[in-house]
């Protein structure tokens, strides 16, 4: 590399400092910006061997100006990268704001899907009303966390099972585990997403907990025990799904087989962890109630651990007939372009063929 600082020098002069660091400057932005490409260290090794030469010969190979150079450098690699962190950023910011104006829309679209149906429902006669009504119900359950509303549906569940149960933990395990499956089914499973529900579920339970202690230890093993239970039956309707249903089904409930072989493969610790990580936030009276019926959960974290594994079996078999499939076609499609290209191919050298004759018909009748 060279730098050939001299050339931007005022009629190659090299007596004023100031002119010199000017042109310092100039030659090595001019360099970075011609080999961009190159590696940093191979770009720094060579521009140093440039600048030592040249240097040199001009008389400012002094540390001070060895100093700026290296910072012109310097600057000169970083500035570009930064304008681009700088772009990325305010992409994500956009991006950041557009998905949340999605995310309103599709809330509001949903909420006027269910409205419209019960604006249609409550015109209905009876019984066939009650058969709309309900199955409007069920549905709404099924999509509590794309309408928004997943943390008000629970404290209002968990305050009506406090009000009206006799049994209230058995209420409450009961009105968690359903909420909660049908919370966790309504989209792709995934970690981030389990532990957003998940955790919106104790933190929920653990406010109620807090604001009702004679009812806590109710509130607090009801929610563990009924969202273990959720979790159960959510990886049990998994392995039924992926084990029975056609392949395009199974594609739209996993959207990452690698993600959710990982994710199965610790999803009691998984649960503990948010356990843990709501206890943590806690008062100490509410912590030691999750504590302990994390501690207490016992066989049921094994019965969860034992079908997620089932499920991780079902998903690597799944997986690799894919793969099978995927290279099946793969083969299919390379003996069906190949054989494209031989049709081709013989059609195009027909076809020289014709013109090469006509060509020599012609010249003969010349």
């Amino acid at each position: 590399m060279k730098l050939d600082i001299k050339s931007f020098l005022p009629d190659g002069q090299a007596s004023d400092q100031e002119a010199v660091r000017t042109a310092l400057k100039k030659a090595i932005e001019s360099a970075v910006h011609l080999h961009a490409a190159m590696a940093p260290r191979t770009l720094a090794e060579s521009a140093a061997t440039a600048l030592r030469a040249e240097l040199a010969a001009l008389g400012y190979d002094d540390e001070e100006t060895l100093q700026f150079a290296f910072d012109t450098l310097i600057c000169a690699v970083q500035r570009p990268k930064e304008k681009e962190i700088e772009r990325l950023i305010a992409e994500i910011d956009r991006l950041k704001r557009h998905l949340h104006t999605e995310e309103e829309e599709l809330r509001r679209a949903l909420r006027e899907l269910f409205t419209g149906i019960e604006t249609t429902a409550q015109a209905l006669p009876e019984p066939e009303r009650t058969a709309w009504i309900e199955a409007l119900e069920n549905t709404e359950l099924e999509h509590v966390e794309g309408l928004g509303i997943l943390e008000e549906t629970l404290e209002a569940a968990l305050i009506n099972a406090l009000e009206e149960a006799e049994a209230v933990e058995k209420s409450i395990r009961e009105v968690v585990r359903h909420i909660v499956h049908k919370a966790l089914g309504e989209g792709l499973l995934g970690a981030a997403r389990i532990r957003a529900i998940l955790n919106a579920t104790l933190t929920k339970a653990a406010e109620l907990a807090e604001a009702t202690p004679t009812r806590a230890d109710a509130i607090i093993q009801g929610t563990v025990y009924g969202i273990n239970d959720a979790l159960i039956a959510t990886v049990r309707q998994l392995k039924e799904q992926l084990r029975f249903a056609p392949d395009e089904i199974k594609n739209t409930q996993v959207a990452n087989w690698q993600e959710l072989i990982r994710m199965l493969s610790r999803s009691d610790e998984l649960y503990r962890e948010i356990i843990d990580g709501v206890a943590a936030k806690s008062s100490p009276f509410i912590r030691e109630k999750l504590q302990n019926a994390s501690d207490i959960l016992g066989d049921q974290f094994a019965e969860l651990k034992r079908i997620s594994h089932e499920t991780i079996d079902v998903a690597k078999e799944k997986l690799a007939n894919l793969a099978k499939e995927a290279a099946i076609r793969g083969a299919e499609l390379k003996t069906q372009l190949a054989e494209e290209a031989r049709k081709l191919g013989t059609k195009a050298w027909k076809k020289a063929m014709e013109m090469a004759e006509a060509y020599k018909q012609k010249k003969e009748k010349e």
